[in-house]
């Protein structure tokens, strides 16, 4: 059997691929080595993974996870997965490169994450050819979740945001001004913070504002991270993530004032991994 598991920030997805193409889904909290430890990923293995699937045969394990773009991150999540898995076959890389191949697969694209973080990469078909470096949700990350609260937050807690929805922020939130401050610099996993208000900007889109802020972040992510590419406006761009997949009409509709081809919008890599080592496997 094929264990692959992608893992972001927020969520992780792990699909067991049997050998005639059947497979079966479970999905947990999230884990990045940048942000949490090797004693959380055990955790997180032992309780929301193993207890799942121990008894069956895993021959080869693929993980494509948020934070994977060293080799010191990627062996700490080879490591800790073979301490259950000893005799698989075992390679870790990055979430970008799941995510080409889950929307590229063998035909060449820009392939772009769009989720609590964000990423992105030139992609020749085979290999990563170009790559502008994401910088995390302190200094870039945007287009992401992550992006889309900090400056819907930054707007609200300044004073520039539209009345209406800085009210109904603190009120579904139960918020304070201080308190609000304390989520983000005091509180633990303030990313997580961060990107749950993009649900709190899906759930008002309605307002213009809202929609505003959408279009800014995917204009930011354009200009930061796709117009960096080699000839990008004759290249297919395709997306996975949540905010990617929520907001696609106003996406499109950025994608089209820039001139830029859309290719695919995925919320999730999983089916699209699960397709492609299937194919590869046979």
């Amino acid at each position: 059997m094929i264990l692959i598991i992608d893992s972001g920030s927020t969520k992780t997805h792990f699909a067991l691929l049997d050998s005639d193409g059947t497979y079966k889904e479970f999905a947990s909290k999230g884990f990045n080595p940048y942000y949490y430890d090797k004693d959380d990923f055990y955790n997180l293995l032992r309780d929301e993974l193993y207890q799942k699937i121990k008894g069956n045969r895993v021959d080869r394990i693929y993980y494509y996870g948020a934070g994977c773009s060293s080799e010191a991150n990627c062996t700490l999540v080879e490591q800790t997965l073979s301490l259950f898995f000893p005799s698989a076959e075992i390679l870790a890389e990055h979430d970008l490169y799941g995510a080409a191949l889950a929307l590229c697969g063998n035909n060449k694209g820009i392939a772009c994450i769009l989720g609590t973080g964000s990423n992105s990469c030139l992609w020749d078909g085979e290999h990563t050819i170009e790559n502008v470096p994401s910088l995390g949700y302190m200094l870039g990350d945007e287009g992401s979740g992550t992006y889309l609260g900090k400056i819907t937050l930054t707007a609200i807690l300044s004073g520039e945001a539209d009345a209406d929805i800085a009210r109904a922020f603190y009120r579904e939130y139960k918020l304070t001004f201080s308190e609000t401050l304390e989520k983000v610099y005091r509180k633990p996993y303030p990313n997580r913070f961060l990107s749950s208000i993009s649900l709190f900007i899906h759930s008002h889109i309605e307002n213009p504002w809202c929609q505003k802020m959408v279009r800014q972040n995917f204009c930011d992510f354009i200009e930061k991270q796709v117009s960096k590419y080699t000839d990008y406006q004759a290249t297919s761009v395709s997306f996975i993530g949540s905010v990617a997949f929520y907001f696609q009409d106003i996406l499109e509709a950025v994608l089209d004032e820039y001139n830029i081809s859309l290719g695919k919008i995925f919320k999730e890599p999983m089916s699209g991994l699960v397709v492609y080592h299937a194919e590869k496997r046979d």
